[in-house]
């Protein structure tokens, strides 16, 4: 097959690779790499390691198919032997059926089968039914051979002769018989073997076909790798951008030209002559041939990069570690401070009999003292951020700077203690070279920073330019594979495909040539990097005599005091008490201007801290497109680091504490140094005016670098473009391409490995004595670091035993390291086995305690939920029943209001039946005068029925309005009574809102409580369990409380 012919030549160099790999991995080991470039190649590794995988699975495939096609191949070979033996057994079965057919009944027609083939037994019974198998053999010593009818004349035979021959007939017809049935039966299980040989084979190929057409559908594996390597590029001129300084921005734009110029020369084509033209096929195979070396080459620098998924673990635990340290380094900082304020309280102790009155002073310090701590807290946080090498190197370097400051301000303290009165000439020409060494060491820090960031752009420069002909390298192989697998349908154009193969083979001397230049600058940069170390080394040995010089100056200093002590105890009695103050007030200034220039010391190494921290937040800044990649990965290290940050508030918030426990203790001793703290804190604001000065031009370079990156990604466009360009060339190529012929390929194949191997074998010899030299180098490496591991180690248990033995310090005596144990391994070993031993017991009983609070916190949280719910519940009953007052109360108004309107109207009615009455009264006189002016009878008959009509209805009026003043009556008493009931439940009501608010206080002491009982249970314990609730939530259950009663008052009113 020709994928699996495929698969297994490119499986054949795989064992060589590893060779070369290792090869070349050794001569690289031994330099210093950045951690930014060390995590864009850990990146490059994943990808090459996917890329392996997957070519490994291609191959897989590739053979599986294979040995599929195979296996049907032999499964159709037997199928077609099974049929052939068939039609001959049927052939076979014909001819003797024909001859039975001529010779009698006795012959059979059955098949053969395989009961046929095995040997018959012998009976003794005489009239034994044999069946008619034609290969088998039933004769037996008793009966003889079965006689058949040869002779055409007619013969009489005896009945027993008869009788054979029926039964002879009658077993033939059940031989035949049985026969079918088993024919019938072979044949049923043939059809089902070949039903689930066919189904199997189904499944297989659906299999098959689903593995592949993923594979298909997805873009190839090149292009991923591209599109991947170019992501890697750009944020690796991203973090170029933001490290680089103005004065190295022309070498990139430089190099961006060269780029440019040489990318138009590989695309500007070349013309060629007319007479060449024929000789192009053979150039083309030969320069393919180098293309196909170039290519072996490549790949093996790409199967270099594996152990990606190690690399990542590693980081885990280097993440880990720097988190420790950076704890470690935090703890050692705040007990560094920790012995300055106490040299400061000694040196004031003893001046406290001078000048007072200076509280304020001292208040202000210990505040700008304070804001320096919160300041290292912070950047202890912000070291879960700075998890990069370059960064733990750096700081391991100021923390060494810091230390030898810490010891110099802790030997100018005590000197202070004995200078009380001596010399100030001498004094100050050695504070002025004591000034003079902390410049020089300042410059030498930044000369050091500068070649650090140096060499990084150099190293960055070099690995882009590196990576950016690597692409082009693998474009140009992929290009030429194409070529390949294109060159196998098509033969006709022959001449067309040569000539695009010369003038791929021009532009792969062209990137060769790139590439040769590129590698020179960066052999160039690697050798101003190794000079720049050079002149780090001579600075520091010009350090060396410095401090030697130093030494000597404090000793004379120490002779000068001697001298001057004897000098004062013998002037002490003859000066007077006013040259005394004058002396003491000198010396307290001069304290305090040794003392501004240590805080000065320490702002200069916050601002160093502060420097390297916002550099980080950069890099993070840029690194944050990088890290989506590997959050899933990185998921648990958060965890981790967000208990670790945790954990680190809660020792912050403990040490906050015994801070303000040292102020109380301090405030006692305090009176005197106003004057001089103001000094110091004018001389702060101006180094902060500086800073800030320093930081606005950080921002200007900022600014500027952005539009160089504008500028750089301007440019990495229209390379794009150009690339494009050549793909849309090269796939016009691909159509007009054709078959290349096989012999060539032969041959040069076997030249290939034959230069090949020679070129091995002299790389191997050179990469042996190379490693050779390289293993001596790193054994004396290693044993340097075996014994700067082993006191790290050891610092790093003290540190956790001492951290843990708060409460027991006498169980950690007894366990302490003796200091020259580290050589004798065998003690060494077993004394960190007991603290380990010692630390797990501690942690232990820590765990029971925080278990133990946890429960009783778990048991209060449950109660605290249960009176909630149960204050939940009585205040929702209580709304409810409030709700429905309300409903009847405004069902009783609207009553009312219907009633007090019928009892408008009805008032209305009578005072027209009152009006009606008086008329009627009115016409009854008249009627009564008329009556005695008339004396006629019908007349006055009728007025006395109008009379009694008018009584009549003047008495229903009446009885009407006794009714309605009774409904009236009722009514009121109602409106009454639903007016008390109103202020019941607005009692009840007020009576809830306070219930709530006490519920609410207890809720919040209960809430304190466990806020306090979890503090002291985070500070032993790395996962902390969140809070029951925020005063937030307090206060927002209490306005809604009172939201709620007012809102009710307000509809009740």
């Amino acid at each position: 097959m020709d994928s699996s012919s495929e698969s297994d030549t490119y499986d054949r160099p795989t064992g060589n690779r590893s060779r070369v790999r290792k090869r070349r991995t050794r001569p690289d080991s031994g330099f210093p790499r950045d951690t930014h470039v060390s995590d864009i190649t850990d990146k490059i590794d994943t990808l090459a390691n996917t890329l392996q995988d997957t070519s490994r699975n291609l191959n897989k495939v590739d053979r599986m198919l294979g040995q599929y096609k195979e296996h049907t191949d032999d499964q159709a070979e037997a199928m077609a032997t099974l049929r052939e033996s068939l039609e001959e057994s049927i052939q076979h079965l014909q001819a003797q059926q024909l001859r039975r057919s001529t010779g009698g009944w006795s012959a059979s027609l059955s098949t053969l089968h395989t009961t046929d083939l095995e040997d018959g037994s012998t009976t003794v019974d005489r009239r034994r039914y044999l069946p008619t198998s034609p290969l088998r053999d039933y004769g037996s010593a008793g009966t003889g051979n079965r006689r058949r009818s040869r002779s055409v004349g007619v013969r009489f035979t005896d009945s027993a002769q008869a009788e054979e021959q029926i039964h002879s007939l009658h077993q033939s017809l059940r031989d035949l018989q049985s026969d079918q049935f088993r024919i019938g039966d072979d044949i049923d299980r043939e059809i089902r073997r070949r039903n689930r040989t066919d189904i199997e084979t189904k499944k297989t190929l659906e299999n098959l076909a689903g593995h592949i057409k993923p594979s298909q559908k997805e873009e190839p594996v090149s292009l991923r790798v591209e599109r991947r390597l170019q992501e890697i590029e750009d944020e690796m001129r991203m973090g170029r951008q933001v490290l680089s300084e103005r004065h190295h921005r022309e070498k990139p734009k430089s190099m961006s030209g060269e780029l440019q110029e040489a990318l138009r020369r590989h695309d500007a084509p070349t013309p060629e002559p007319d007479d060449n033209f024929r000789n192009r096929p053979q150039r083309s195979e030969n320069e393919r041939s180098k293309m196909q070396q170039e290519l072996l080459r490549l790949r093996e620098q790409l199967d270099q990069s594996e152990g990606g998924r190690d690399t990542l673990l590693q980081k885990m635990d280097d993440m880990r570690s720097q988190l420790l340290r950076s704890e470690k380094e935090r703890l050692d900082l705040q007990r560094e401070l920790s012995l300055i304020l106490s040299h400061q309280r000694s040196a004031r102790r003893q001046q406290e009999r001078g000048v007072t009155g200076l509280d304020s002073g001292r208040i202000e310090l210990e505040r700008e003292i304070e804001d320096l701590r919160v300041h290292l807290g912070r950047i202890s946080v912000s070291s879960e951020v700075e998890e990069l090498k370059k960064s733990i190197e750096r700081k391991e370097r100021e923390k060494t700077q810091l230390a030898f400051r810490v010891e110099a301000l802790s030997a100018d303290l005590e000197r202070r203690e004995q200078q009380q009165l001596k010399m100030l000439a001498q004094l100050k020409e050695i504070q002025s070279r004591s000034e003079e060494n902390v410049s020089e060491c300042g410059r030498l820090d930044a000369q050091l920073i500068e070649s650090e960031r140096r060499r990084e752009e150099l190293r960055s420069k070099a690995q882009e330019a590196v990576r950016q002909w690597k692409t082009k390298c693998k474009k140009l192989e992929r290009e030429f594979q194409e070529l390949k697998d294109n060159s196998r349908n098509n033969t006709d154009k022959d001449i067309r495909s040569k000539e695009r193969e010369g003038i791929l083979s021009q532009q792969l001397d062209g990137a060769r040539q790139q590439l040769a230049d590129a590698l020179g600058h960066l052999a160039q940069r690697e050798e101003d990097v190794r000079r720049c170390n050079v002149d780090l080394t001579e600075t520091r040995s010009q350090l060396v005599p410095l401090e030697l010089e130093l030494q000597e100056a404090r000793e004379t200093l120490r002779g000068l005091e001697e001298e001057a002590q004897k000098q004062i105890s013998l002037q002490v009695r003859m000066r007077e008490e006013n040259i005394r103050l004058q002396k003491h007030v000198e010396l307290q200034e001069h304290s305090k201007e040794e003392e501004q220039r240590s805080l000065l010391d320490l702002q200069a190494s916050v601002k160093n801290l502060s420097a390297a921290r916002a550099d980080l937040a950069a890099r993070l800044a840029e690194m944050e497109s990088s890290k989506k990649d590997l959050e899933k990965q990185l998921a648990m290290a958060q965890e981790e680091s967000s208990s670790f940050g945790r954990q680190l508030e809660l020792e912050r918030q403990v040490h906050q504490k015994e801070l303000s426990h040292l102020r109380m203790t301090q405030q006692e001793g305090k009176a005197q140094q106003d004057r001089d703290v103001h000094d110091m804190l004018r001389l702060y604001q101006r180094e902060r005016e500086e800073l800030e000065a320093l930081i606005r031009d950080l921002k200007s370079e900022a600014v500027a670098d952005s539009e160089l990156r504008t500028a750089l990604q301007l440019k990495l466009d229209k390379m794009k473009t150009e690339c494009d360009k050549l793909t849309e060339q090269l796939s016009t190529s691909e159509e007009n391409h054709a078959k290349l012929l096989h012999k060539y390929h032969a041959l040069k194949k076997e030249l290939d490995v034959k230069r090949k191997l020679a070129e091995r074998e002299e790389e191997r010899r050179q990469s042996a004595e190379h490693s050779m030299e390289e293993l001596h180098e790193r054994v004396m490496g290693l044993k340097m670091e075996q014994e700067s591991i082993l006191h790290a180690v050891g610092t790093q248990i003290d540190s956790a035993c001492q951290f843990l033995s708060k409460d027991s310090a006498a169980k950690i005596e007894a366990i302490t390291l003796t200091p020259g144990l580290q050589k004798d391994s065998h003690r060494w070993l077993a004394e960190v086995k007991t603290k380990l031993q010692w630390l797990c017991e501690e942690v232990r009983e820590r765990e029971y305690r925080e278990r133990k609070l946890r429960r009783t916190l778990q048991q209060d949280k449950e109660q605290m939920k249960a009176l909630k719910q149960s204050k939940d519940s009585e205040l929702q009953s209580l709304l409810d029943r409030i709700t429905l007052q309300d409903r009847l109360l405004k069902d009783i108004q609207s009553e009312k209001r219907g009633l007090l309107e019928m009892g408008r109207k009805k008032e209305d009615e009578m005072r027209n039946l009152q009006d009606r009455i008086v008329d009627l009264e009115m016409s009854t006189r008249l009627a009564l005068d008329h009556l005695e002016s008339v004396p006629e009878k019908l007349s006055l008959l009728e007025n006395f029925k109008d009379l009694e009509e008018s009584q009549r209805q003047r008495e229903m009026v009446e009885q009407r309005y006794a009714k309605y003043k009774e409904i009236v009556d009722n009514l009121q008493h109602q409106l009454e009574e639903s007016k008390k009931r109103i202020q019941e439940y607005r009692d009840e009501k007020l009576d809830a809102a306070c219930r709530g608010l006490q519920f609410t206080s207890l809720t919040s002491s209960l809430l304190s409580q466990s806020n306090i009982l979890n503090d002291t249970t985070q500070s032993t314990h790395t996962s902390p369990q969140k809070p029951l609730a925020s005063p937030d939530l307090e206060s927002n259950l209490t306005q809604e409380h009172f939201s709620t009663f007012n809102g009710a008052n307000s509809k009740h009113t």
